[in-house]
């Protein structure tokens, strides 16, 4: 039996170039089904909010209109970067994430104009971004810059680049590469230089957990590594009780002899302060890998740390 599934997805044209990548996927397992995408408009959608995106409940307000529509029988599935997933709250009733893509490239990325540098950038050189971790990154690291809030999507963002509102801006290059902007790109910070966001490069697929036939579809869409790490990193995202607005970072391998391996952080927002953590369990263990990083953390003090950021 064949039957249409809607996938819900902002209407942004990542949002959609993701939503086909799953698309893509799901015909290759099962093309005896239909596959639509059931485009969502966001209260204050990035394209058309210009104010501080916590007044809106921060990104997680884009993902709960989708689930929205999910819950109000307008769509079957529903595409999510899982970075923008809140990892400090339960998913609503009646939802799961069974699913997601393999993990493109975890790092973060620097766009400046056209024959400009980030290294000749001068002191006082305004670079934008959305989000804390990487201001807070930034301000460790390039005191001499001056780092400011940077809203829209992400070519929104390369374009107030181009327009001089910046002098640069910090994206996830994951991101650049779906839109085709990697060309764009003026320097590539590795992990060691700015810790990714959590679930950073990864799509993420959420259904209804009592709909057995998208369930068995999406089991056959997994990508198991990427499941386990970024299980492993949002086990410690929700033990520290942190959300797009504090400044936590971390990320999750796997290792040659197939165990996993998280490193993680937890700053103030001027990036003075900066607590690291670590730890290595075998492949099965992801959540209490992501528990057991977060409680070091807290043993440093990192619910101050993150008190104070509220």
């Amino acid at each position: 039996m064949s039957r249409t599934f809607r996938i819900a997805s902002r209407r942004s044209k990542m949002a959609l170039t993701q939503t086909n990548r799953i698309i893509a996927a799901l015909k290759a397992v099962a093309p005896q089904h239909e596959y639509v995408i059931h485009e969502v408009v966001a209260d204050g959608d990035y394209e058309k909010f210009k104010g501080d995106l916590q007044q809106i409940g921060g990104k997680g307000a884009f993902v709960k209109a989708l689930e929205h529509d999910m819950l109000d029988g307008k769509a079957d599935m529903a595409m999510h970067s899982m970075k923008d997933v809140p990892g400090d709250v339960d998913l609503p009733e009646g939802l799961v994430i069974p699913a997601v893509l393999e993990r493109d490239d975890l790092r973060d990325a620097v766009v400046c104009r056209v024959g400009e540098t980030f290294v000749g950038l001068k002191d006082g050189a305004k670079v934008g971004t959305s989000s804390v971790r990487r201001a807070a990154q930034l301000k460790m690291a390039f005191p001499h810059l001056d780092v400011v809030p940077l809203r829209g999507n992400a070519d929104t963002r390369v374009g107030k680049v181009d327009s001089g509102e910046v002098d640069a801006a910090v994206l996830a290059l994951a991101g650049l590469r779906r839109i085709g902007l990697e060309g764009r790109v003026s320097e590539v910070f590795e992990p060691d230089m700015m810790l990714p966001a959590v679930a950073q490069g990864v799509v993420a697929i959420e259904c209804k957990a009592d709909d057995k036939e998208a369930l068995e579809l999406l089991a056959k869409i997994n990508h198991a590594d990427t499941f386990a790490c970024i299980t492993a990193e949002r086990a410690m995202l929700k033990a520290l009780q942190g959300g797009c607005h504090t400044p936590i970072a971390g990320y999750c391998v796997i290792t040659a002899n197939r165990n996993l391996r998280l490193i993680a952080m937890v700053s103030s927002l001027d990036g003075k302060e900066v607590l690291r953590g670590r730890n290595k369990l075998p492949f099965e263990q992801a959540e209490e890998l992501g528990r057991s990083v977060a409680e070091e953390l807290l043993g440093q003090g990192a619910r101050q740390l993150l008190d104070s950021c509220n």
